[in-house]
């Protein structure tokens, strides 16, 4: 994979839009509370990378060693969560395991605040750069790519049914809903290919502000 280039996090931004939608051709995925991150792995080597480019790989051995274990190589496109035993996401968990580096401090925090990879798309296979591909084909090559496990997860997303999809996201106070044209590739940038619907009364305010993800 030595080929391909450093993939920029920054790479594909989502456009805000206020209201729900429901479009045939487009997949609706929750919006994770948590960190936006790379996964890229070269042999055992693996690099968590946040969309700042900071190395995450200190504070997340959990996450590594997971990704570590799945075969070949590859980069993903994926949100780095610590949640909460109901499931949903708790951002100041996440804060502090991100902010943990003492390896004696990062154990117990481990054991006190598993994280989890959300993992959404793939970019790289091997030597193949698939940026280029429609959503749907790198989606087929991710979902082959590993098995979903407690710490690895992957996001499947409901094509066409956008407002059943936000319906979820009230109920179970989730930050939002992503929207994505199935025949879209990865392509550098804010697009309006990726769609951002916020939920207006999520619990935890802060994470409404625009521009961190």
């Amino acid at each position: 994979m030595t080929s391909i280039p450093l993939i920029d996090a920054k790479d594909l931004l989502a456009t805000l839009t206020r209201a729900p939608f429901a479009r045939e051709n487009w997949l609706y995925e929750l919006n994770y509370d948590g960190y936006r991150c790379l996964a890229r792995k070269v042999g055992r080597r693996v690099e968590l990378i946040s969309r700042q480019g900071n190395m995450m790989n200190p504070s997340f051995p959990d996450i590594v060693e997971a990704v570590s274990a799945v075969p070949g190589d590859f980069v993903w496109d994926a949100e780095l969560t610590v949640d909460e035993m109901s499931g949903k996401s708790s951002f100041e968990r996440l804060q502090l395991r991100a902010g943990t580096k003492v390896e004696m401090r990062v154990r117990a925090a481990l054991r006190e605040h598993p994280a989890r990879l959300y993992v959404f798309d793939m970019l790289a296979a091997g030597a193949r750069d698939l940026r280029a591909l429609p959503l749907f084909a790198r989606k087929e090559a991710l979902r082959d790519s590993f098995e979903n496990a407690h710490t690895l997860a992957y996001v499947t997303g409901v094509v066409g049914a956008g407002a059943w999809v936000f319906e979820q996201v009230e109920a179970h106070d989730f930050e939002g809903m992503v929207a994505k044209r199935l025949d879209a590739p990865y392509q550098r940038g804010r697009s309006n290919d990726w769609l951002k619907i916020k939920y207006a009364s999520y619990s935890r305010p802060a994470a409404l502000g625009w521009g961190r993800k």
